[in-house]
């Protein structure tokens, strides 16, 4: 065993670990505001040495600040257009939720009575048994202390959300005033240039992936649009997408619900429907295995195998977003020991 390779691999793992855990939380702000600034840094470069930038003595500084001023008001108009959008859905929702409520009761009484036939057991006293603890799960959920909780959590989120969006907001108008004077100052040290080295790495890296998983995404949607227009589905376009959408997060997949409403549909009696929504599953899983080897490992050299690993690793080092930390963690990972030349030491 080379105990040299396998003390950096500890010591880079272990300071990835605990930059991610504990260092990021506090620099993010100020990571987002440089990454922020240098993005509309590039076009607005662009913008200052056309013939028209040039005439009018166009500032970059100020051409990124106008970016960026403009940049958040489209945002801020479009979150409260969405706002709006769902707001409306919601009061659709509500409007509807007697009829829904009863569509929901005769899904489950048909689903009881589907399983009386297989287990044996009385549809009647499963159906009242699911019925009670579903009233008493949403009697905990919107019981007045929880709906407390749960409102000043949602206010501290909501602050905590606004304070880092504005410190970033600032940070990138103020580092594109001193941006040149940051950089010839941070390029007299060595250690800069690897870990600049090292980002445009990963970014590299990171946008291949994403570039990969957003083909993968148009396929299966395609394919679960097609699959549940041939099975019949009402609205199948809209599920389709928001299926083939769902097959984007690691942890749930197309299975997510293809699956459950596969086995309630054939337990009812539509075996036709049950059974094609379980083809269509089989279909959407065989096609991300097939293609994510040739679109991801070809392109960046990452194994599917170590994505599904570094996303369950994530989640029980990170917690909820561990989804997004476990797979740039381990990229980074894989980057910082390419560069240490680990992998060609014998």
């Amino acid at each position: 065993m080379n105990w040299k390779k396998a003390g950096i691999i500890a010591g880079v793992t272990t300071g990835v670990f605990l930059g991610m855990k504990y260092v990021l939380p506090v620099i993010l702000p100020f990571f987002l505001g440089w990454i922020l600034a240098e993005t509309v840094h590039g076009p607005a470069k662009k913008i200052c040495r056309t013939w028209i930038g040039e005439k009018m003595h166009f500032s970059e500084k100020i051409v990124g600040m106008i970016f960026i001023v403009l940049g958040m008001l489209l945002a801020a108009v479009g979150m409260f257009f969405a706002l709006q959008y769902l707001t409306g859905k919601l009061g659709e929702c509500v409007q509807y939720y007697p009829e829904f409520k009863e569509e929901v009761q005769d899904i489950l009484w048909k689903f009881c009575t589907g399983m009386e036939q297989i287990v044996g057991i009385p549809s009647d006293k499963s159906f009242f048994y699911i019925c009670e603890q579903a009233e008493h799960f949403l009697r905990c959920i919107f019981s007045g202390k929880s709906s407390m909780n749960t409102a000043m959590v949602s206010v501290r989120s909501c602050a905590c959300f606004i304070g880092i969006f504005a410190i970033c907001v600032v940070f990138a108008v103020l580092f594109l005033q001193e941006r040149e004077q940051v950089y010839n100052v941070m390029g007299k040290w060595k250690i800069f240039g690897n870990i600049i080295h090292i980002f445009k790495e990963m970014t590299v890296g990171i946008k291949e992936y994403l570039k990969a998983q957003f083909k993968i995404i148009v396929v299966v949607c395609a394919l679960c649009v097609c699959g549940l227009g041939v099975l019949r589905v009402k609205y199948y376009v809209e599920f389709g997408i928001a299926i083939g959408i769902l097959d984007a997060f690691p942890v749930l997949g197309t299975g997510t619900f293809l699956i459950p409403a596969g086995i309630i549909l054939f337990i009812q009696g539509n075996g036709k429907m049950g059974v094609g929504l379980l083809v269509l599953y089989l279909l959407t899983a065989a096609i991300r295995q097939f293609l994510e080897p040739r679109l991801i490992g070809n392109h960046i050299g990452v194994s599917p195998l170590l994505v599904l690993v570094s996303v369950y690793l994530g989640i029980v080092l990170y917690g909820g977003f561990g989804f997004i930390l476990g797979p740039v963690s381990a990229f980074l990972i894989y980057v910082i020991l390419k560069e240490c030349n680990v992998f060609g030491e014998n």
